[in-house]
């Protein structure tokens, strides 16, 4: 009688389990072990499609250490190239620096937009995790603010050489 009690005041299951629907059977004649697992069997549950979809999606480690998983990877990515982009224009155009960083930030955004799978946005860009794709976007963020207050393609003018040619 208490368990059908508790049973009211839970919220109704769409799947419920097979103990828990003998146990309702049952009435009051149910055994000892139906009435002790009885609690756990009308436990709410969430679909098993559900959880399928749920596990495929949310990993749980990187598998690296101290690189931890990032929950919003994607939008964490989208919003560092955009970042990126805007702080490449201090750069002079004909720099090839600013040529490939946009060249490739360009590309990233691109995949980023159009996908929303983290499996096949590592396959297209091709740099491993999401989450060390990160890390790599928050270094060259640095190593970005680190060419403009050096004006470092005025050094890098400085040093091409003619080319030269051997007979």
């Amino acid at each position: 009688m208490l368990a059908c009690r508790a049973a009211a005041r839970r919220p109704q299951l769409l799947w419920p389990s097979m103990a828990a629907r003998r146990a309702i059977s049952l009435g009051p004649r149910r055994p000892p072990a139906l009435r002790r697992t009885l609690g756990a069997a009308l436990a709410p549950r969430r679909p098993p499609a559900l959880l399928a979809r749920r596990a495929a999606t949310t990993k749980t480690t990187t598998g690296i250490v101290g690189l931890p998983v990032d929950p919003h990877a994607r939008e964490t990515l989208i919003a560092l190239n955009e970042q990126l982009l805007d702080e490449i224009k201090q750069v002079p155009e004909g720099a090839e620096y600013r040529k490939s960083v946009e060249a490739t930030c360009n590309y990233r955004l691109k995949c980023l937009r159009e996908n929303e799978d983290e499996a096949t946005l590592e396959e297209l860009i091709g740099m491993g995790q999401l989450e060390e794709l990160i890390e790599s976007q928050t270094e060259e963020l640095g190593v970005l603010r680190m060419y403009v207050a050096e004006e470092m393609w005025k050094v890098i003018a400085e040093l091409d050489t003619p080319e030269v040619k051997l007979d």
